[in-house]
């Protein structure tokens, strides 16, 4: 299980004693990689050597808006020089900060400019410092950019609107250790809005301990309790959220990671089988055409897998809740594969399900619902939208138009056999979720679930 600290300080004179042993008690944790935070012109030369000296740690060079003042609001000469280093991943911390006005307003908003703009011209992301000043930092970003910013808010501390527009930009968000303190309630209900693929865990080190060593240096090796919070608000497993955000940051600020594709994926306490990537749809939504990674799993393969390599590559599969036919791809193009590596999971007892498009039949010409019953135990059939017009428009089909009422079909196969059927839809822009909720309920008589765009896993 590998961490990531992507923000500390570990530059600063709190560590001037036992810099050293501080970075070996963080690996000795699972903090695999750190980045260290530059916060002036001075503190960013000091923040690019620790980088230097340890394979281990990135730098990130900036300036705080408390010493927008002592640059007169702009960025020096000669700091750009930082940004040819090797190890300088990311620009700041920089932004806005009106809590404690250390610099005035117009020096601070003129620096973090500038910022972004050096940001957009070096394609580096950007760490954002922003305290009380959410509306500002919100139009400044909004001016400086074309609708996208390549970036992180760090701790962030704003209301769920400001949250919101925050992730409509593009940015990562990420909490630091005070999401462990009793009375971060608040905090914590934020953290849950943020959706997985968009968080980054930090400790702000020596700032901001966790609740245990409250009062206390903070520092690098403590951010696993960062993580177990995170794990519960989630309600993933501690290595989901490592995986995660550990992807999460690799993305961000290009970090020399390597992530095989897998052919079985864990997530929470199931296990899901990647048996193909073909699929006879081309979803105009589908996750395939712009990522391949899902819950931090990469889920790109090279070729399919046979039966004996995906069942060396579950394992030991006991202690699973459900093993689960979803992956990059629909499986029942493979079907027999599906039967026999399902007849194995049920002669252990487990519970199976398989995620579908519910094209089977027309992919086997043969109705396939009484070869699954007894080896799949629920399907959970993806519908997605609320007419057959719309189906066709969107999902794409390769057996071409009318294909919605042919996996309706399906559906009440499944249903008749004795398989357990859930009818999944999406929240797309003009689809009726009651019509959905009806066809599921009243019309298939089957369970329904309404999946939100661009969440999977």
């Amino acid at each position: 299980m590998t961490l990531i600290d992507t923000h500390c300080h570990l530059d600063f004179s709190d560590f001037d004693s036992d810099r050293s042993q501080v970075i070996e008690r963080a690996k000795s944790v699972g903090v695999g990689y750190i980045i260290n935070i530059g916060s002036s012109v001075e503190a960013s030369k000091r923040s690019v050597e620790i980088s230097e000296a340890h394979d281990n740690i990135y730098s990130s060079v900036g300036i705080h808006p408390h010493y927008a003042k002592d640059v007169k609001g702009a960025i020096p000469q000669g700091f750009k020089e930082l940004l040819k280093r090797d190890k300088v991943v990311a620009l700041g911390e920089t932004g806005l900060d009106y809590y404690r006005n250390l610099s005035p307003k117009k020096e601070q908003k003129a620096l973090f400019t500038e910022f972004i703009k050096l940001s957009n011209e070096k394609g580096l992301p950007i760490v954002i410092h922003s305290r009380e000043a959410h509306e500002d930092t919100l139009k400044l970003l909004k001016a400086s950019s074309d609708g996208a910013v390549k970036g992180v808010m760090h701790c962030f501390s704003g209301t769920e609107e400001y949250l919101n527009e925050y992730l409509a930009l593009g940015l990562y968000v990420s909490f630091t250790c005070s999401l462990t303190f009793k009375n971060a309630d608040k905090s914590r209900l934020l953290a849950k809005k943020v959706p997985p693929e968009r968080l980054l865990l930090e400790t702000d080190a020596p700032y901001m301990a966790p609740q245990e060593f409250r009062g206390k240096r903070n520092e690098p090796s403590y951010l696993p309790y960062l993580a177990k919070e995170l794990k519960k608000i989630h309600g993933f497993t501690e290595e989901d959220i490592a995986r995660i955000t550990t992807h999460n940051a690799k993305v961000l600020f290009g970090l020399p990671i390597e992530e095989e594709a897998k052919i079985v994926y864990p997530i929470r306490k199931a296990l899901y089988i990647n048996i193909t990537n073909r699929c006879t749809n081309d979803c105009d939504f589908c996750v395939r055409a712009s990522r391949d990674f899902v819950k931090g799993h990469n889920l790109k393969l090279e070729k399919e897998p046979t039966v004996p390599e995906i069942m060396k590559a579950m394992g030991d599969f006991s202690g699973y809740r459900e093993v689960v036919f979803c992956g990059y791809g629909e499986p029942t193009l493979r079907l027999d594969e599906v039967k026999e590596i399902a007849r194995s999971v049920k002669d252990k007892g487990l519970r199976t399900r398989m995620v579908t498009n519910g094209e089977g039949d027309l992919i086997h010409k043969r109705p396939i619902a009484k070869e699954l019953f007894g080896l799949i135990d629920k399907v959970s059939i993806s519908f997605n939208v609320d007419t057959s017009k719309r189906y066709d428009e969107i999902c794409k089909s390769e057996f071409g138009n009318g294909v919605f009422d042919k996996i309706k079909e399906f559906a009440r196969e499944c249903k008749a056999c004795g398989i357990e059927v859930e009818a999944t839809f999406l929240n797309l822009p003009g689809v009726d979720i009651k019509s959905c909720e009806r066809i599921a309920t009243e019309e298939l008589k089957v369970n329904f679930r309404m999946r939100s765009l661009n969440v999977v896993g």
